[in-house]
């Protein structure tokens, strides 16, 4: 069964939250569109499995035909049946991923800090469109546990959603995956994209399901973690 609210939520950002420890921590983001409605998007920064590094690209110059196709900026949430698809869309080389830490010593060394870096450039800038995809939950009954805006409203599975280990399997299907799309202004014009993945997820998937196929020998098609270079500066137009 693939994921039940698929789409894509073109908004602003306006503020972030790191989260620390072994329960499920995230990196929070808040945004919203242009009638205010506010958005949280729980991007997850570690896996409940081992391997628990995720794998993890930042595209600063990202050039692909999807960009031609979002919605209007700021035009708030869009189901859709078809997005992103890591394995069948052209948009993600798995070789260039590498497996972060969610927090340690150090600027730039963790997967929190590679978020903040661009999240940040487009909290400064209001003109930075930023679409992300995954799936929506809310409006909830009560106010974000986060940010505290009512009602609660947000957007989760912010990678990977196909290949997934048994105990997932139920969220699997083909074009439906995660990720963060920012266009930056300026003389120069650019998106940036960020994709995140489970080290635990397969990338030998059936085209119909999602589902690791059969043929595979191996579920697990971890990478080592590696000292990850200084992120680059994006401008902020």
């Amino acid at each position: 069964m693939a994921l039940k609210n698929y789409g894509v939520l073109a908004g602003r950002a306006v503020g972030k939250r790191r989260e620390g420890g072994r329960d499920t921590p995230h990196f929070q983001i808040h945004l919203v569109d242009e009638d205010a409605v506010s958005y949280r998007i729980a991007v997850n920064v570690l896996s409940k499995e081992e391997p628990s590094q995720l794998l993890y690209l930042a595209d600063e110059d990202f050039a692909h035909p999807i960009t031609d196709d979002l919605p209007e900026a700021g035009s708030g949430w869009t189901p859709l049946d078809r997005g992103l698809d890591f394995v069948r869309g052209g948009l993600v080389d798995r070789t260039s991923m590498i497996a972060l830490p969610p927090e340690v010593p150090g600027p730039g060394n963790d997967l929190a800090d590679r978020l903040e870096t661009h999240i940040d450039k487009a909290v400064a800038d209001p003109a930075v469109a930023v679409y992300v995809f995954g799936e929506r939950w809310g409006p909830e009954g009560k106010a974000d546990k986060i940010f505290g805006f009512a009602p609660g409203n947000g957007v989760h599975d912010v990678h990977m959603n196909q290949g997934n280990s048994p105990a997932f399997r139920r969220d699997d299907g083909v074009w439906q995956d995660g990720g963060i799309l920012l266009r930056f202004p300026g003389d120069e014009p650019h998106w940036v994209a960020i994709f995140l993945a489970f080290q635990s997820q397969s990338w030998h998937t059936d085209d119909l399901t999602g589902h690791t196929r059969s043929d595979v020998a191996s579920l697990a098609e971890a990478v080592p973690a590696q000292a990850a270079p200084a992120p680059r500066t994006v401008p902020a137009g």
